[in-house]
């Protein structure tokens, strides 16, 4: 059983991965660990949670909750807040609190989506990407005022956690607003999306969208793809509105249809294809898989066709890129494309490793996760 097997190489790797957090893995398949903060720094922890639900076993749960600190760590450091909170406290506090009942993890992931929430722009009705900050990652002040990102589609589940949890309504309407400003400015008509939209800083007027980690503006980078059909999905779980849904299935077909022929997603959908042939994202398509799969449990219309689609990827992935059989490998996937533009176009993702869990779990029924 994959799961299983997943569960394995998890706990065989509890001794090289200590108390870090994975970020990007190097080519010889070891991880290198994220600084304070880094956004990606809550995938290995749901991973380590989703064993735990699974499993009962307490080393898992021990695992994940060693690394507390460092999300407690992020909300008391100005400089690290961002919009990429969801993704962070999702798979962390809110899995802790629904797995364990932990009241301090609860507590962190309030505060999380109340800083998260904090982001909204009024006049522009969308969550800030990006703060102006001293740290200046990437140059990221250059872009970052007037900035949404498609991976906010992912964060609005911990906005909808902290309504159901307070009861306190702009949580929910902020999500909300959020998602609709994101639908009709990331996603084009055709199905196809932006990476970014940009808005004039000082009136939040619209102006462009562009794809800074695609092939193009133009094009269509398939990981940020990714993100609006399994965040989508969650969106329409918890607001019940067929718009989001309607939306998600136009962002699923759209990447059904362009996948390659061994049913996997290439780095973007539009990129030409030079001497290093077609560049596959196991990240992408592994949460276009895990997508797919939540959409086949929503959406009882296309569900034999997603849920279809989402079995050939997951296998595709466990044929072309999963690492069981490397005894050195401290992840799961290989083929992960990081960043192509920058040269970084094959490593394990944590991302990537924690999708492909969660679809597998998804296609065997369990969809009561930690979105």
């Amino acid at each position: 059983m994959l799961s299983q097997k997943i569960i394995e190489k998890l706990r065989e790797n509890f001794i090289h991965i200590g108390a870090e957090n994975p970020k990007i893995g190097t080519q010889d398949l070891r991880w290198e660990m994220c600084e304070d903060g880094y956004w990606v720094a809550g995938f290995y922890v749901g991973e380590l949670w989703l064993a735990y639900m699974l499993t009962g076993d307490q080393a898992f749960r021990n695992q994940a909750t060693m690394r507390q600190p460092f999300f407690e760590h992020l909300l008391n450091e100005p400089a690290l807040i961002n919009h990429d909170l969801g993704f962070l406290f999702s798979l962390s506090s809110v899995a802790e609190h629904k797995l364990t009942g932990d009241e301090k993890a609860k507590v962190l992931a309030i505060r999380a989506a109340e800083a998260l929430r904090a982001q909204f722009q009024q006049c522009g009705e969308f969550i800030q990407a990006w703060p102006l900050t001293k740290i200046n990652t990437e140059n990221r002040n250059e872009l970052a005022a007037g900035r949404m990102l498609i991976d906010s589609f992912e964060n609005m589940a911990l906005l909808f956690w902290a309504h159901k949890q307070t009861g306190v309504q702009s949580f929910y309407d902020v999500a909300v607003a959020h998602a609709k400003t994101a639908v009709k400015h990331l996603i084009r008509e055709d199905g196809s999306t932006f990476h970014t939209f940009k808005f004039d800083a000082a009136t939040q007027q619209p102006i462009r969208g562009e794809t800074l980690q695609g092939f193009s503006d133009d094009s269509c980078w398939s990981r940020g793809q990714s993100w609006a059909i399994h965040g989508l999905s969650q969106i329409y779980r918890y607001s019940g509105d067929i718009a989001f849904l309607e939306v998600a299935r136009k962002v699923a077909d759209y990447a059904i249809a362009h996948l390659t022929e061994t049913s996997l997603c290439p780095w973007d959908y539009d990129a030409l294809v030079d001497e290093r042939g077609v560049i596959l994202d196991s990240s992408a398509s592994a949460i276009t898989c895990a997508g797919l799969a939540a959409l086949a449990e929503l959406d009882p219309e296309n569900a034999e066709r997603y849920r279809e689609a989402a079995n050939r990827m997951l296998a595709s992935l466990t044929e072309h890129c999963a690492l069981f059989d490397n005894p050195e490998a401290q992840g799961l996937l290989d083929h992960g494309a990081y960043f192509v533009k920058r040269g970084a176009d094959r490593a394990m993702l944590p991302y990537g490793d924690y999708f492909y869990f969660e679809a597998a779990l998804r296609l065997s029924g369990k969809h009561d996760l930690f979105w």
